[in-house]
């Protein structure tokens, strides 16, 4: 069983200006985090609210201890109580020493025997250190009151940060990344070797996104896809031949990312996002790549990254000509930043909610679906689209460039920008800005924002 937690960027600040000071003193807050639960497999804190004691308040704050009424401990579990949310407690060691010492083994014992007792459930709550230069270390504590360390801690904003255990800027990395390293340093090697990312859509974006990373040396994808490769796909998709034709698109990329041999393990899910094991994947994953054109599918994704605190790099191309023409009308790419903080797809009218229902009326009512595309009261399928390899692998490129950036910041300029369009046939960039007084209550209100496992799911009915 793996413990992990996500923290929203803004939470993080908030927890460095409360909790570091410059009079060395040891301070304390509480996170007030959702639940993202695998059995057997993984637990996920999310943060949604972070609570401090003013200094006025605490009994004890030194260089070494700090405490306080445990009414004000009280107060946070009546607000977690409520929905049966975690608690992380968080204190900072301004000496730096990068471990729990004996001091706070006896208060978080029974601080979290307090917790168990008073909101009962036996899922577990967590604690975390911060160091001076806000690097974060943690621990899970368990219903019997033991403990195990959290092999991951994010924080997520317009860039992604990240610390594990034996995080190290001495890693050696693999000959294979050598000239990888001479640009970013071994230690963005070592951080993509940690991360599980997860691609929905294997066509021509998603095959050319996984293989971006695996060359990378992306530790685990998860490639889900449920189509089959026609041999109109082959002008597209990366890593297929004619011989391929038939077989499962994920299935075929799989294969070809093995045979590559640098070590990325690989996943292949052949289902519809919505379906119970791809939530599984998507919930283990530490980053999400939407690369599908399914409007209902993108729909689940971009409830997902404010729900599940996962930043989802979407991705789209739009190619038109003029009726009985071949001349261009429109060669359009998107890549769209998904985390709390940024509009989301719906704001940005990036999705279309008919074609979304029609979507699911077709894959889960397909005779209803017959019925009304013959009455003309849903959205049917129209002709192809145009496609071109060249423009579709670009995209791809550009949105691996935008994840390497957000966890690298080479271009610190372009993390102000969560939404970026590209007029390819008119070489123009517009990055649109977030929009002001929004109203969404997906990414205009915080409330879903870390929510993580609800019922219904994502708090909607598919």
């Amino acid at each position: 069983m793996k413990y992990s937690i996500t923290i929203q960027n803004q939470h993080f600040e908030n927890l460095k200006e409360n909790l570091i000071k410059v009079d060395g003193k040891e301070r304390v807050a509480f996170i007030i985090c959702g639940r993202s639960i695998i059995n057997d497999i993984e637990e996920r804190f999310l943060s949604k609210e972070v609570h401090f004691i003013s200094d006025d308040k605490l009994l004890i704050s030194e260089h070494n201890q700090v405490s306080w009424d445990n009414k004000y401990f009280i107060d946070v579990l009546k607000k977690a109580e409520v929905k049966n949310l975690a608690i992380v407690l968080v204190h900072n060691h301004p000496e730096g020493i990068n471990s729990f010492s004996p001091i706070d083994d006896n208060g978080e014992f029974h601080l979290f025997k307090l917790a168990f007792n008073r909101n009962g459930g036996a899922n577990s709550h967590a604690s975390l250190i911060m160091l001076p230069d806000g690097n974060l270390i943690g621990r899970v504590w368990k219903k019997d009151l033991s403990t195990e360390s959290i092999s991951m801690i994010r924080v997520i904003g317009n860039k992604i940060k990240l610390n594990y255990p034996k995080q190290t800027d001495d890693y050696e990395s693999p000959e294979i990344f050598n000239r990888q390293q001479l640009a970013f340093g071994s230690s963005l090697v070592q951080d993509l070797s940690n991360l599980k990312i997860s691609i929905v859509g294997a066509g021509a974006t998603g095959s050319a996104t996984a293989l971006l990373l695996t060359r990378l040396g992306v530790g685990e994808l998860c490639l889900i896809d449920k189509d089959t490769i026609e041999e109109s796909n082959l002008n597209r998709l990366h890593g297929a031949k004619m011989s391929d034709v038939g077989q499962f698109k994920v299935d075929v990329l799989k294969k070809y990312i093995s045979d590559i041999g640098v070590g990325t393990k690989v996943i292949a899910v052949k289902e519809w996002v919505s379906n119970s094991n791809c939530i599984e994947q998507l919930k283990t994953s530490d980053i999400i790549f939407g690369c599908t054109d399914d409007h209902a599918g993108r729909i689940l994704l971009n409830r997902f990254a404010y729900f599940y605190l996962t930043p989802i790099i979407d991705m789209g191309l739009v190619i038109s000509v003029k009726k009985d023409s071949f001349e261009l009308e429109n060669l359009q790419g998107r890549i769209s930043y998904l985390f709390p903080g940024s509009d989301c797809l719906i704001t940005k009218g990036n999705i279309n909610i008919d074609i979304a229902y029609s979507e699911n009326l077709k894959r889960n009512e397909p005779e209803n679906f017959k019925k009304l595309k013959e009455e003309a009261y849903v959205i049917g399928e129209g002709n192809p689209s145009p496609a071109i390899v060249t423009f579709t692998t670009q995209i791809a490129s550009m949105a691996v460039n935008e994840f390497l950036n957000r966890i690298q910041g080479f271009n610190p300029q372009a993390l102000t920008a969560p939404h970026k369009i590209f007029f390819f046939h008119r070489g123009i960039e517009i990055f649109p800005e977030n929009i002001t007084e929004n109203e969404c209550r997906i990414c205009g209100k915080s409330n879903y924002w870390g929510r993580g496992d609800m019922e219904p799911f994502l708090d909607m009915v598919i």
